[in-house]
């Protein structure tokens, strides 16, 4: 049996979650702790009850026996690395939800957990593992050279934005090289280039609650609009393979990279022209106390 923790309880996530998980066989999410950063006190043991988690642990270091994986779900991006770092030493593999951190001196910092402690390290967006990217990779041999592919979908600029850039890599990869926020009009225009002069343009904010492709190949052009309803279990059975030690396709340094992207599609809106990935300080990011705190105001609201 595999026993899987949730750390902290800030989305709607842990209980979609917790329900395609224990549906595995051999899969158990059999225990939690929540640091509060959204809900009160009390949630979280009410938040088992209604779940069938067997174990609320009062400190996030009680949870190490009782699990051989977690996964983190707070909005705060800046703990993250904290959160993850006990299970991480202890080599149990960490999945952590998007947007996987916040500012490039934690990208450095996963990297460097994952380079020292050798832990599976997995997590960003679902949208990378969505059945309609998987069957444009599956028909990629016939499509020919891909010329472009533009990328859209909704939401705020970076922790729901990160989706439509990690769905693009699930399908173009790694490999970006510069960043220009090129325009603004009811969505926000973003291109990024890769390494061989490839152009992808992410259409972020767009208002409809919708994510899609436009792959532009010379064979034509083909589209796909992702069923959001099926984005979560390959996500997951992908963690689970990697738990068991199977090898997946994955590479911790995508999901980073996308993180990098945003903040250089940040700094090129506030400042204008083409902002270089390797030249992105350490220091810059995004304000992962700030989010937290309007994401909680938030809920209280009933928003």
């Amino acid at each position: 049996m595999i026993r899987i923790g949730l750390v902290d309880l800030d989305t709607s996530h842990p209980k979609t979650f917790t329900a395609i998980l224990n549906s595995i066989p051999d899969v158990k999410v059999n225990a939690l702790w929540d640091g509060r950063d959204v809900w009160p006190e009390g949630y979280d043991a009410q938040f088992a009850q209604e779940n069938n988690v067997p174990n609320v642990c009062k400190r996030l270091e009680d949870m190490l026996e009782h699990v051989d994986a977690v996964m983190i779900h707070g909005v705060n991006w800046d703990k993250h690395l904290d959160k993850a770092y006990p299970f991480i030493e202890a080599g149990k593999p960490v999945l952590i939800d998007k947007p996987m951190v916040g500012k490039v001196r934690d990208i450095y910092g996963l990297l460097e957990l994952q380079a020292t402690h050798k832990t599976p390290i997995f997590g960003g967006s679902a949208l990378r593992y969505a059945e309609e990217i998987t069957s444009l990779q599956l028909g990629a041999s016939e499509f020919g050279e891909i010329s472009s592919l533009v990328a859209t979908g909704p939401g705020d600029f970076f922790s729901y934005g990160i989706h439509t850039t990690e769905m693009a890599q699930g399908l173009i990869g790694t490999g970006a090289t510069c960043v220009e926020y090129v325009a603004e009009y009811k969505s926000c225009f973003v291109t990024v280039t890769y390494h061989n002069g490839f152009v992808l343009v992410l259409q972020l904010q767009q208002p409809y609650h919708e994510w899609s492709l436009a792959l532009y190949t010379a064979a034509g052009l083909h589209t796909k609009v992702v069923d959001q309803s099926k984005v979560y279990e390959p996500f997951l059975r992908n963690f689970i393979a990697l738990v068991k030690g199977t090898d997946i396709h994955y590479s911790l340094e995508a999901p980073l990279e996308a993180v990098k992207i945003h903040i250089a599609a940040k700094l090129s809106r506030q400042h204008g022209g083409k902002i270089y990935l390797a030249e992105v300080p350490a220091e810059e990011g995004f304000d992962g106390a700030a989010f937290a705190a309007e994401y909680a105001a938030a809920k209280r609201r009933g928003s």
